[in-house]
Formats: C-alpha cells, sequence, structure tokens
C-alpha cells in the first residue's frame, strides 16, 4: 500500500468517477483503475462498487477511507511542517510527574517566550508523565528537561537510573505529601487529626493518572498512604486531566493526593493535610538533563523551578 493508491482512492471517492479524478490528478484512468484494483486485492476488501452509472463506495470502502484521509491529511500536515517557506522554529520540551511544575515556569518565563526566543517562533511542550517515562523522555531526547520526586527511602532510585542512562540529576528541594479538599468538608468536623485520616476512605479519591493504573493510589506510594487505604477507597475517579480533578474536589465531598500543601488559593477554596511528618512523606524533587549541550531556555525554566521551591 503506497501513499499514491491511498490519494487515488481519495479522490475516486470525492470526484465519484474514476475519469474525473484521472483529470484532477493528471494521470491516466488506466493508471488509476489498476492501482485501485491492486490495493482492494492487497487489503482483501471491495472499496467501490463499479456501474454503469458510475462509482460508489462499499461499506468496507467507507471505512477505509476514512482512515486513508486521516493518512493524507497528516502527511499534508508534515509537509506543510518542513517547507522552505516556514520560518526556523524553536522546540523546548518539558516533562514532569506533576503538571504544576511544568505551568508555574512557564507563566514566569512568559515575556521572553511572547517576543519569540532569538527572534525564532517557538513550540513549547509540557508533559506530565509517569517517573520511569520521564527519565526515558529526557534520556532519548523526547524532552529537554524532567521533573521527578520520590520519597526519602527511595533516593537512590534516582541516582542508580541516572548513572545507568547518562542522565544528571540535580536536587530542587523537598515537600510534603498532603490530603486536599474543599474547606468545607465534612471530615473537618471530627476534631482529631488522626481520627479524621481513619475515615478518608469512607469519601471518594480522585486520582489523577496518565494511564490506568488499578490498584495504585499515588505516584511514589509511600507506607502512610497504604495506611490510608487499609481498606480500598469505596469510590475512585480516575482522571487524566489535572485540572478536571481539581473541579471534582471543589464540587463534592471528594479528596486528592498532593506531592505538596495546595499552592494554588486563588483558584479554590481548599485546605490541606499534611501526612504524618516523617521519611515515608517526604518528597525530595529533582530535575533531569541530559549531559552535554541544553536548550537555551532550560537554564532560564530550572531558575524558575528554583524560586518556586524556595516558597514551598
Amino acid at each position: 500500500m503506497t501513499f499514491l493508491q491511498l490519494t487515488f482512492a481519495v479522490e475516486v471517492a470525492n470526484s465519484t468517477s474514476i475519469n474525473k479524478a484521472a483529470e484532477r490528478l493528471y494521470t491516466s484512468q488506466s493508471n488509476i483503475s489498476n492501482s485501485i484494483k491492486a490495493l482492494e486485492d492487497e487489503l482483501g476488501i471491495k472499496i467501490f462498487d463499479r456501474t454503469k452509472k458510475g462509482i460508489s463506495v462499499t461499506e468496507p470502502g467507507r471505512e477505509f477511507l476514512s482512515y486513508a484521509r486521516e493518512i493524507l491529511d497528516k502527511m499534508d500536515f508534515v509537509e506543510d511542517l518542513y517547507k522552505k517557506s516556514r520560518f526556523r522554529q524553536e522546540y523546548f520540551s518539558v516533562s514532569s510527574m506533576r503538571s504544576y511544575f511544568l505551568s508555574y515556569p512557564i507563566t514566569r518565563l512568559w515575556p521572553e517566550i511572547e517576543k519569540g526566543y532569538n527572534g525564532h517562533r517557538i513550540y513549547v511542550r509540557l508533559k506530565k508523565q509517569s517517573f520511569n517515562d520521564v527519565m526515558d523522555d529526557v534520556q532519548y531526547g523526547h524532552s529537554d528537561l524532567g521533573i521527578v520526586f520520590l520519597t526519602r527511602a527511595h533516593q537512590q532510585r534516582v541516582q542508580r537510573l541516572c548513572s545507568a542512562k547518562a542522565l544528571e540529576y540535580h536536587e530542587l528541594g523537598e515537600s510534603h505529601i498532603s490530603l486536599v479538599m474543599r474547606e468545607d468538608h465534612p471530615i473537618h468536623d471530627t476534631a482529631d487529626p488522626e481520627e479524621r485520616l481513619a475515615h478518608i476512605a469512607d469519601y471518594p479519591y480522585v486520582v489523577s493518572e496518565v494511564s490506568e493504573s488499578f490498584g495504585r493510589f499515588y505516584d511514589d506510594s509511600s507506607p502512610s498512604i497504604h495506611h490510608l487505604f487499609e481498606e480500598p477507597p469505596k469510590c475512585v475517579i480516575s482522571i487524566n486531566d489535572s485540572a478536571g480533578s481539581q473541579d471534582i474536589v471543589a464540587n463534592s465531598n471528594s479528596f486528592f493526593i498532593s506531592s505538596t500543601v495546595w499552592q494554588h488559593p486563588q483558584h479554590y477554596d481548599f485546605t490541606s493535610i499534611p501526612l504524618e511528618e516523617n521519611d515515608d512523606n517526604i518528597l525530595t524533587h529533582y530535575y533531569i538533563l541530559r549531559k552535554g549541550a541544553h536548550h537555551p531556555l532550560t537554564e532560564l525554566y530550572i531558575e524558575e523551578l528554583k524560586k518556586m521551591f524556595g516558597k514551598l
């Protein structure tokens, strides 16, 4: 199967005529007919019904053509992207285990980005990923910078992986695992803090994750989190959108677990309950880089990260 065959098939469907398609594509009718017949034989389906009245699309052909159009649209996009007429474009990508760490530095760097970096257009990509995916993104050049966190008990994991993958790692700071819910959540009616947490699994737990991971309740689990869920939550709401998870918590009796105390008081009336202060609940955060050349925006982004962690 070739792009040319896909082009022929789509044009015939659009024209409802092999003859008209041949005229538009500046080729012969026999060339198109033979090409489509070879494509049908290869796929084992009939794309068109041919009658004296003309061409009509079959049911299998309708499905095939939807995929063919999608492929050709993507090909057109790639061709357009790399046309010589396009201005040079810079690319800067960051992968992080938490979207908060992704967005805050970008908002602080907006004046630099708005005016265009070094006079060029810039495409910024921010990705929320798992620990292993962040490490892989930086190792294979999919991201210029990675941000990860681990409990104190697991710090050697970063050292071992960075050594094996030839990556640099630098400590950013520490934070405290906390439960976040709305300020008027009914759990606050319980005076004893330990008693509050003993009943937390009675309320819906919202977990924001890139892909489903049944039974895992946090990115880097700790004994204290396992203790919270000695009985599984009565309701788990898994969502791959952080903003959506916050909306759910703001309008219900649900809660989520955060790698820091709540940092955006201007958005929601949320409150935080830090877990017991021990090594299981203190997270150490790192930024990860490939050894060698770095994107010019990387250092500026890291400086904003450091300022942010200085306020945690």
